[in-house]
């Protein structure tokens, strides 16, 4: 079976030669950040911005990663399969911002967007550490879109759910 034909780019760091302007995904913050600051956060290191874009470097999808420590609390370590760890604190990522342009929802991008975040998180722990992909859901509605995606939620003291990295390929 052959994969359907897509004008997009794959999932590349944001350069200066991605158009930013043009994109909405209907969340005002989410559009804002991308127009606005993901390039100065960005070369401030204070995120790595991906995005996907046409052939004419409109960038249709995009989403953030920044490294996140956490302190340790035993339903995060019961999560992610490490009860062990003597440590006050320890190390994963943040998917901070994910938005896609409305002409292209609703056909899983998203989801893809989620499942190639976690695997450049993957990779970056092998390189230095890191245990788990983490998201802060805005609305009870993502947070069920995360859950449909193997996040699991760190209790109802906090929003905060978790992806174990040793869960991707």
């Amino acid at each position: 079976m052959t994969q359907p034909h897509h004008p997009y780019s794959p999932v590349v760091p944001l350069a200066p030669v991605h158009k930013v302007g043009a994109f909405t995904c209907g969340d005002n913050d989410i559009d804002q950040f991308l127009h606005e600051r993901a390039a100065a956060e960005q070369a401030l290191g204070l995120s790595q911005v991906y995005v996907s874009a046409t052939g004419e470097n409109d960038v249709i999808a995009y989403f953030t990663l920044s490294p996140i420590t956490v302190r340790v609390e035993p339903a995060l370590l019961a999560h992610i399969g490490a009860e062990s760890v003597q440590y006050p604190a320890i190390g994963g990522f943040l998917l901070g911002r994910l938005g896609v342009d409305l002409s292209i929802q609703r056909r899983g991008i998203g989801e893809a967007l989620v499942m190639r975040a976690a695997q450049i998180a993957r990779q970056e722990a092998d390189a230095g550490g890191g245990v788990f992909l983490a998201v802060d859901p805005k609305t009870e509605l993502l947070a069920e879109w995360y859950a449909a995606q193997d996040f699991v939620s760190l209790g109802a003291a906090s929003k905060r759910m978790v992806l174990p990295l040793r869960w991707i390929p």
